[in-house]
């Protein structure tokens, strides 16, 4: 998007605001915190001398890129998929917070930001691939700086979940004067006319595309509207003005793109003959040629660009079983049936070729559910082989805990057998080796000549985990102090005969190092001296599991989550921002979904906890929730309403 005149003012009234914004955020927090959830008064008093600050700090920078006319929420491309950046059910869960915080703030400005989204919808519509969310000043980026402040290593997912969703309804009313400030601003330019100062659908009715029976009902109502004036009219076909109604009305649907329309005019033909031969057309909404006409028009909403290569596949292939469909001497709902397996095996398989430049990391992804199952294993081969191993207990502790980190990584990044693999692991011989006292000038010049070569091999290693730059050159400085003691000929401390237990890798970090910096140079043989989609564009509004038993609830989360099919389009809500992706890849044991988007470069992957506590806050869903048909049976049924 390319900066507008307008836009910078609008920044600058935010930035204006913005301590103000600051003051009563945190106050209106205070207040509820002290009347409304005492429970949660430790983690907000750890937090509110700073959180002004934090708020601030935050949301500055976002600010500032929306000046330029960027997008500051925009998924991140060209990330490759090796590096593993997985959403995990403590990620998603930071996002139904931040979800929750922009309901109510849409809810509580809803007037304001309608007419923002259309002002910035203007301006995104000169843009060759417009976005689907194109406020650039849309609550969730306010929400964003408000996760950010309020996160912090003390408080878990579910801590910080429960803070966002006590502090969401104070945030919603601080934004309330600024984004009626930007709407006055609005008015100022006199853009007032041209992005209207009132939301038509506040007072939209609901559609009835949930109700089963929607098309019977419909069928019914027109029977008997029809029956009054049967005896002035000329008898008709039966169902056949019904069928006519019906189809006029999904070919005016303004989701379709013309090409997707033209398809499915095209299959009206078919529709006609089968309806003549199949009563049970019109009256079942779960007929095999409702679902085939609905898959293809959810299919065609994924795409916002008519040429796509991907699309007109998918239409020549469609317009290929069309024509069969048209010289069948008899047409039957197995037919379509057929059709219908016939288009979910084609989108897998376009799916499926989605996925295939991430192989390798797909691969590392169907690995990473062995991760606990290698690291164990690892720890008890390495244990055995340390054993008799003349070594600081420190050094028993890294090679123990962190460095069996870094392999296990590289098992799930390269395969369990692979050479970085086996390279890693021969590091642990050859440190032991290095760490040996030498007793001659030769021994020593050897032990020189091979020093600079193993520390970067060790060095590379840590710089494939998550470990800070402190820890890295704690580790780095108590190796050098080590081997400076081996070239001295100064022989290592015998091993203990009670050795504390090794705690798992994960968690072991910070008393490794802890160890590594309290060892000492003494009198005895030394060790280491040193050592983180606007929901009004949806074609429906995703709702949560909200007054449901908690049994019935996680059995409706467990159906879907079988149903789940490679080929399948979807609206979630990932990392503040709602996208539309396509499902490519599901691991063996289904604990890890890929997802590209419709840009290439957009990829994410998602564990299945992550995808179940989107679910249940209504944060993903299938793009078909509300077919085709059930938005034409909707609109009718309105029309017909006195």
């Amino acid at each position: 998007m390319n900066p507008h005149p307008l836009l910078g003012p609008l920044v600058d009234i935010v930035l204006a605001k913005l301590p103000e914004l600051g003051r009563n955020l945190q106050e209106s927090i205070q207040q509820a915190i002290k009347l409304k959830h005492l429970g949660l008064q430790e983690a907000w008093n750890r937090r509110r001398s700073r959180f002004q600050f934090e708020f601030e700090t935050s949301l500055r920078p976002l600010l500032a890129q929306a000046r330029q006319g960027v997008d500051p929420l925009a998924p991140k491309r060209h990330v490759g998929m090796n590096e593993l950046a997985l959403v995990d059910e403590h990620q998603a869960l930071r996002d139904v917070g931040v979800a929750h915080v922009v309901e109510l703030a849409n809810e509580a400005s809803r007037t304001e930001l309608f007419q923002l989204n259309n002002f910035f919808a203007g301006l995104a519509r000169k843009d060759a691939r417009p976005a689907r969310e194109p406020n650039l000043l849309r609550p969730a980026l306010f929400a964003r700086a408000l996760a950010d402040a309020l996160a912090g290593p003390d408080l878990r997912a579910d801590g910080h979940y429960a803070l966002m969703q006590a502090v969401a309804p104070s945030l919603a009313g601080a934004l309330v004067p600024v984004y009626q400030a930007l709407a006055q601003e609005l008015q100022r330019n006199n853009l007032t006319p041209l992005v209207s100062t009132q939301d038509v659908s506040r007072g939209e009715r609901r559609p009835y595309s949930s109700v089963p029976g929607g098309l019977d009902q419909l069928r019914a109502r027109v029977d008997a509207i029809e029956s009054r004036s049967a005896a002035l009219d000329a008898p008709k076909p039966a169902g056949g003005d019904l069928l006519k109604r019906i189809y006029e009305q999904m070919l005016a649907d303004p989701k379709l793109l013309p090409p997707v329309k033209a398809q499915l005019a095209r299959l009206q033909v078919v529709v006609a003959r089968l309806a003549q031969q199949d009563p049970q057309l019109l009256r079942q909404q779960d007929h095999p040629t409702w679902r085939l006409i609905n898959a293809v028009a959810a299919y065609g909403a994924a795409f916002t660009d008519a040429t796509d290569k991907r699309l007109r596949d998918f239409l020549q292939f469609l317009d290929d079983q069309t024509e069969m469909l048209l010289a069948a001497p008899v047409l039957g709902r197995q037919q379509f049936e057929n059709l219908q397996r016939l288009i979910d095996a084609f989108i897998a398989r376009q799916a499926r070729e989605r996925s295939t430049p991430s192989t390798v990391a797909l691969a590392a992804l169907e690995r990473e559910r062995q991760r606990h199952e290698w690291t164990n294993m690892l720890r008890e081969q390495l244990d055995a082989q340390l054993h008799g191993a003349r070594i600081s207990p420190s050094v028993r502790e890294f090679l123990l805990g962190i460095w069996i980190e870094v392999i296990v990584q590289a098992m799930v990044l390269d395969g369990h057998e692979s050479p970085a693999v086996m390279s890693l692991i021969q590091v642990v011989d050859d440190l032991v080796d290095s760490l040996q006292p030498v007793r001659t000038d030769e021994e020593r010049e050897r032990l020189r000549q091979r020093l600079p070569a193993l520390i970067a091999r060790i060095s590379h290693g840590l710089n494939s985990i998550a470990l800070s730059d402190s820890k890295r050159e704690a580790i780095l400085n108590g190796l050098a102090g080590q081997h400076a003691r081996a070239l001295r000929g100064v022989a290592a401390e015998p091993r203990r005969a009670a050795a504390p237990p090794i705690q798992p890798a994960g968690g072991a970090q910070d008393s490794e190092v802890r160890r590594l910096l309290d060892e000492r140079e003494s009198q005895y043989s030394s060790v280491w001296a040193h050592a983180e989609v606007n929901r009004a564009e949806l074609p429906t509004q995703p709702l949560p599991l909200t007054g449901v038993p908690d049994e019935q609830a996680r059995q409706s989360i467990e159906v879907w989550m079988r149903q789940l099919a490679v080929g399948g389009w979807f609206h979630m809500f990932v990392q503040s921002h709602w996208l539309t992706t396509q499902l490519v890849w599901i691991s063996e044991g289904r604990q890890f979904f890929a997802f590209v988007g419709q840009d290439a470069d957009e990829r994410h992957s998602l564990t299945a906890g992550a995808l179940e506590q989107l679910y249940a806050k209504g944060l993903v869903m299938y793009l078909e929730q509300e077919g085709l048909l059930e938005r034409a049976v909707a609109t009718l049924m309105q029309n017909l309403d006195p």
